[in-house]
């Protein structure tokens, strides 16, 4: 890795409220709860996929170890509890991997030494980071994301040529056992209200096909249950991946409850359908 890329970036930043931060709406991995969330989430996502990335290919081929120069590197932009990138330091423990987030994760005894952590907010740019990451991950992060056109060109301009730009995000569809898309209340029919423009993997990838700076190579799709009603097979557990997005759920729902009574919602109703 270029040392500018991890010298010059501020390793923490301090938050106003430890355990809740305005901008993500949800609390910070400072609070037990939701890192054991964000922890589950990537379990399952991680059996979901049968790999820690998707591109795997592409991934494994772009980290190789090198003979001479440099070796490769790897950045998580939303690094959550930073389980991602110490994971992959572990898979590739001569590459150097950053993750950063808008509250720092603090490295302990489990933390590989190919792994660092440090403070980003996506929305203030990458001006803070070198241009020498090979692969370059962002994770359920979508729907933070204030401007879509310039994160596409902040991440082109931090990645390597010929580098790997990996975006995971989650469909906001419900689903049938069928893969069939359940029906949704559109605008203009009774029950629908207006709230807080939600940025889905959908409308991401147009933007990457569209891009003048990548060339997009397609997409993976993981369509995970929640609770244990799908049978396992022999290649997933699937039972283990919706208990695991039941727990997600379960955790996550309550949080949203309160921002939903925050922004003028009545609780009762709010509490009914969490019931």
């Amino acid at each position: 890795m270029n040392p500018s890329a991890t010298s010059a970036f501020p390793s923490e930043k301090p938050q106003a409220t430890p355990n809740y931060n305005a901008i993500y709406s949800l609390p910070t991995i400072e609070n037990n709860t939701e890192r054991d969330r964000l922890d589950f989430q990537h379990t399952a996502l991680r059996i979901a996929l049968g790999s820690l990335y998707a591109g795997h290919d592409y991934v494994k081929t772009r980290l190789a170890p090198k003979n001479e120069g440099p070796q490769p590197s790897v950045l998580d932009v939303g690094t959550g509890s930073g389980i991602w990138p110490e994971s992959m330091a572990r898979e590739f423990p001569h590459a150097q991997v950053l993750g950063v987030d808008l509250t720092p994760v603090i490295p302990d005894s489990n933390t590989p030494s190919n792994c660092r952590f440090g403070y980003l907010d996506v929305n203030d740019g990458f001006a803070s980071l070198g241009d020498s990451f090979d692969v370059i991950h962002m994770r359920a992060v979508g729907v933070w994301i204030q401007d879509q056109v310039r994160l596409v060109r902040d991440v082109a301009r931090v990645l390597k040529p010929g580098g790997v730009f990996l975006w995971i995000g989650g469909d906001l569809n419900l689903y049938s056992e069928n893969y069939e898309q359940l029906p949704r209340v559109e605008e203009g029919q009774e029950g629908w209200k207006q709230g807080r423009e939600l940025h889905g993997i959908h409308e991401f990838k147009t933007l990457l096909e569209d891009s003048e700076y990548f060339t997009y190579r397609g997409q993976e799709d993981a369509f995970c249950p929640i609770g244990t009603w799908k049978e396992d097979t022999p290649e997933t557990a699937w039972k283990q991946v919706g208990e695991l997005f039941a727990l997600n759920m379960g955790r996550m729902l309550p949080i949203l409850g309160n921002l939903l009574v925050q922004s003028g919602r009545d609780k009762q109703t709010i509490d009914r359908w969490l019931a």
